[in-house]
């Protein structure tokens, strides 16, 4: 308790009270984002797609427990793979249509079940036919897709009514199927209700949620003639909700085209979209005199970076939105993330010269050694750091013989190591290492190290000296590129870009510090002992 005491002590409590009022903030900021908004964290792998897991939260007391849930859908656009079931003491049954079954003859307690599986889908877009619309020829295949229902009343005088007015005999199925799309999506008003809302309802009231708007949809296609069918699913973005979604599909001539006049898809379905049932009712059932609460937590996996950053840049309270309007100026997503890095990075060499006395060339050249690392890898940068040591040495004692003045000096050792890393870099490429080739920051980073302390050490503190520093400064670059290197670090700043501010927490503390540093007590030891 006393060295602690005595360690906090050597912090400004007016700095560390800043630092945990940031600190707070930041913590509320990303755990609004999690748990109240749905954030979660992008993947980076060689497979892309969606890790989806369904959660529900069951609570019994004494009777029999049942839930049912229809699955994803294995189809021709959508593949379900690595399912998983995790119901512990609950018997699980999967039947041919996808539809599973959680049951429990007499279940007490809580428990929560997860189905878990990895989905990868592909959007899907359809030419409709240029002739007139047409009665299906087999009638009997698609009656119950052409019957009203209490949801969907297509026989009610006002829908048939307006349906005749949008579909007049003998339009084309392209301009006929236009303008009821139309109708619903720009005169229906999009409006999240609770509880189901029917055709007839959704046009009387004119707004309605996914649900109504697309029952008055088929309602009016059906009033014509025209088959279609509900769907219901999920739309996969990179979020926990508690939601579904639902769209259309409309039977023209030989298939079924998918429309959404939600969201605005005509004859088209989104890559996103992902199926679990074609029928107008309830998508889960579940037992009654039991606690039951739901979500789904989906985890979009990309193949690049520039992907996972599209997945979160249009969430709310995500500054990197703007950086979508940059890419119109070519505006890179590395630079971006070189931007974001660097922070992250000088924190770390902060850290390392005010707290442990590490002594390097530079101030924070070693965070900008560690971010040039990131464009060519630690082992390509690591050869390219040690020619540019090699050779900016030989250069300038060459030039200090001539007595030049300062600045011209500069410049020619600029060109020769310019030149030089040119040289070796299209030598790496050109040998099968491409990697060879990223070298945009290193000869700006690495000339301001070498200019002119590496020689002036080596003058005055000799060459042990000179390579202890230089020695050190690679070590800490090497601790900053292992910091900020990794995917994991790189991918939570793109989904929570807030916790930037935690270097701001960090160097208040860091800079309040009035203590001995660690090489320092390694140092003097002996006269610390007592």
């Amino acid at each position: 308790a006393m060295d602690y005491n005595h360690l906090m002590n050597n912090f400004g409590k007016r700095e560390a009270l800043l630092a945990l009022a940031l600190t707070v903030l930041v913590i509320f900021l990303v755990g609004y984002k999690h748990f109240v908004m749905g954030y979660t964290m992008t993947s980076v792998t060689s497979e892309p797609g969606y890790q989806v897991a369904l959660k529900v939260d069951v609570k019994g007391n004494g009777r029999e427990v049942s839930i049912r849930w229809p699955l994803p859908m294995q189809t021709a656009r959508q593949s379900i793979r690595r399912e998983e079931n995790e119901s512990g003491p609950f018997r699980f049954q999967l039947d041919g249509d996808r539809r599973a079954r959680w049951i429990s003859p007499n279940f007490t307690g809580e428990k929560t079940l997860y189905y878990r599986f990895f989905a990868q889908t592909q959007a899907e877009s359809f030419k409709l036919k240029s002739g007139p619309i047409e009665t299906p020829e087999d009638y009997s295949k698609l009656a119950d897709y052409l019957e009203p229902t209490e949801q969907i009343q297509s026989e009610d005088p006002e829908i048939e009514s307006l349906a005749w007015r949008l579909i007049p005999p003998e339009i084309s199925w392209s301009e006929g199927l236009r303008q009821v799309y139309e109708f619903v999506l720009d005169e229906i008003e999009f409006k999240a209700v609770r509880g189901p809302t029917d055709a007839v309802t959704a046009l009387q009231v004119s707004s309605a949620s996914c649900n109504g708007k697309n029952r008055l949809f088929i309602a009016l296609l059906r009033a014509r003639g025209i088959p279609a069918r509900l769907c219901k699913g999920l739309i996969l973005e990179n979020t926990s909700k508690r939601t579904s979604h639902a769209w259309t599909e409309i039977f023209v001539v030989d298939k079924w085209i998918p429309f959404c006049p939600t969201n605005g898809y005509f004859a088209e379905i989104p890559e996103n979209y992902l199926e679990l049932s074609k029928e107008d009712s309830p998508l889960f059932r579940h037992s009654k005199y039991i606690g039951f609460d739901w979500s789904w937590i989906v985890e979009t996996q990309v193949g690049q970076m520039k992907d996972a950053v599209m997945v979160n840049a249009h969430n709310p309270l995500n500054f990197l939105f703007y950086w979508v309007s940059l890419e119109d100026f070519n505006i890179s997503l590395n630079l971006i993330m070189v931007i974001l890095m660097i922070p992250v990075a000088a924190t770390a060499v902060s850290f390392s010269r005010n707290i442990v006395g590490l002594v390097t060339f530079g101030t924070f050249m070693p965070a900008l050694i560690a971010v040039s690392f990131l464009e060519t890898g630690f082992f390509i940068g690591s050869v390219f750091f040690i020619l540019v040591m090699f050779l900016s040495t030989l250069v300038n004692f060459a030039l200090l013989k001539l007595r030049l003045l300062h600045i011209p000096r500069l410049v020619i050792m600029l060109t020769v190591v310019v030149g030089t890393i040119m040289l070796v870099s299209v030598t790496l490429v050109r040998t099968g290492l491409a990697e060879g080739a990223a070298i945009s920051l290193f000869p700006i980073a690495i000339l301001s190290l070498t200019s002119e302390r590496l020689t002036q050490t080596i003058s005055e503190d000799g060459w042990f000296e000179a390579f202890k520093r230089i020695s050190t400064t690679f070590v800490v670059a090497a601790i900053c590129y292992a910091l900020i290197g990794q995917k994991f670090m790189q991918l939570l700043i793109i989904a929570y870009p807030e916790l930037l501010l935690i270097n701001i927490a960090i160097n208040l503390l860091i800079g309040s510090w009035h203590g001995l540093r660690l090489t320092e007590h390694l140092r003097f030891k002996t006269i610390l002992q007592p």
